[in-house]
């Protein structure tokens, strides 16, 4: 007997027939073009390479080292090749860590030895529309970024990268509009034990077994060609798997966002906000809640004035508030989850630091920019966090006061860095640092186990380089 596709494959389907409808529909309006040549098949080939060097004092997660350093490296290998309109896509893959040790904070989020995470065929279509208009369609293993990517994102920090296996489709028109669909199975970085982590052991990745990830996007075209305004919705499913201690979620995330981007002598702003609902999973202590209501909320404002000198400095005021769950033992879970997004730049570095995600968090701050030359950049921020939610666990290190007589204030951070772009595309040097002040609730769920201010420095150094065959 013949299954029925499952949801979400009938839901890709009804959104590829409707792209490609409208691709067609786009072509009968265009003039048919005049035959061309066959253009030659074209192979680019570019190596990417980042080493960066962290060193953490007095870090607050009382299972690993007070102090400790890890020099993360991470090298990528694309390649692209093709005739016409399709192309074959792949990047070999290689995140690894050397100078850990038993008690140093690692997970799958530093290491992930030698995986092709990218392999996909794509199609433009561009030739299919009106003139001006551009269209692709890929199928395979990819990366991909939607909006601001605070929650699907391909991360620039984070030393491994998230991975769906699925399909993309993606619009843009002249005016600046623009659309995507995808579907897809994120992949599970394999091995994830700590033992082998240590050691860099290889092992394929492997597809998270009945979960999908979809989503729409679409930006409209600019209001008085400087205010800028997108919509988008992502649906994640993930049933039980105890095999990879995957608790089941199920709910919907729709968004906004409106901005306006930086310029010499005006104003800019951001305002982002996602509502999510559908059902999820929580533990607290050794107990996990299955089937809980999913209810939460996230909002980011950003209202900031670049000045018209030299150095175009830009002073940004920022808040962005990520919902907690207020009651733990109850039947809702108000904890927000922010899917597979980047955090470096709304809160703190990446590495051994990562104090913070975008859950169970409300904070406030000023971010002060400058941009020397072209090539130099610099940037201070300073921030308070508190939780959202008292009774809720800081996401970023896992401390938790079920009775809320901690507070919610978990500190105050000063952070800096210095990014120069030596030779612009090819060697970007990076360094920066991060100091936290402990707050009242870090002081007391720590107890007599609290080891100090955390203070963290890191140096990046990036080196990449490519050819391109057959072109003429």
């Amino acid at each position: 007997m013949l299954r029925r596709p499952s949801p979400p494959l009938r839901v890709l389907s009804g959104w590829l027939a409707l792209g490609i409808a409208l691709s067609l529909q786009a072509s009968a309006r265009a003039q048919t073009p005049a035959p061309a040549a066959e253009p030659p098949p074209v192979v680019s080939l570019r190596v990417q390479q980042r080493a960066r060097y962290d060193v953490i004092d007095n870090s607050p997660r009382l299972d690993t080292r007070s102090s400790d350093q890890a020099l993360e490296l991470q090298t990528s290998l694309f390649v692209e090749a093709g005739r016409g309109s399709v192309r074959f896509n792949g990047e070999l893959f290689d995140a690894r860590t050397e100078l850990n040790g038993a008690q140093s904070f690692l997970s799958t989020n530093h290491v992930n030895t030698l995986e092709p995470l990218q392999v996909n065929v794509s199609w433009n279509f561009s030739a299919l529309l009106r003139s001006g208009y551009a269209g692709s369609l890929k199928v395979g293993r990819f990366t991909t970024d939607v909006g601001k990517r605070r929650l699907v994102s391909r991360s620039n920090t984070r030393n491994t990268i998230t991975s769906y296996t699925g399909a993309e489709w993606r619009w843009r028109a002249p005016d600046g509009r623009n659309a995507l669909v995808f579907w897809g199975v994120p992949m599970r970085n394999l091995p994830s034990d700590k033992p082998s982590l240590l050691d860099n052991e290889r092992e394929l990745d492997l597809g998270n077994r009945g979960t999908s990830l979809r989503g729409a996007y679409y930006q409209f075209a600019p209001i008085r060609k400087r205010d800028w305004f997108e919509v988008y919705w992502f649906g994640l499913d993930q049933p039980n798997r105890p095999s990879n201690d995957a608790l089941p979620r199920h709910f919907d995330s729709l968004g906004f966002r409106s901005f306006r981007p930086n310029a010499p002598g005006k104003w800019s702003y951001e305002v982002e906000a996602v509502k999510q609902h559908g059902t999820s999973s929580a533990t607290v202590g050794s107990i996990t809640r299955r089937d809980l209501v999913h209810d939460a909320e996230f909002y980011h404002w950003e209202f900031g004035y670049t000045f018209a000198s030299k150095l175009v400095p830009v002073v940004l005021l920022q808040y962005d508030r990520a919902s907690g769950d207020k009651d733990p033992f109850d039947g809702r879970n108000g904890t927000f989850d922010t899917l597979f997004g980047e955090r470096r730049f709304d809160f703190v570095p990446q590495g051994l630091y990562s104090l913070f995600a975008r859950s169970n968090l409300r904070t406030p701050g000023v971010r002060l920019t400058f941009n020397s030359t072209p090539r130099l950049q610099s940037m201070f921020s300073y921030r308070s966090y508190s939780l959202d939610a008292p009774r809720d666990a800081w996401s970023g290190v896992g401390y938790r006061d079920v009775t809320g007589h901690a507070g919610s204030f978990v500190g105050r951070q000063l952070e800096g860095s210095f990014t120069w772009r030596a030779i612009p595309g090819r060697l970007t040097f990076e360094s920066g640092f991060a100091q936290l002040t402990a707050g009242r609730f870090m002081r007391e769920t720590a107890g007599a186990a609290f080891r100090g201010n955390p203070v963290f420095v890191y140096t990046m150094l990036t080196t990449s380089f490519g050819r391109r065959y057959g072109a003429r």
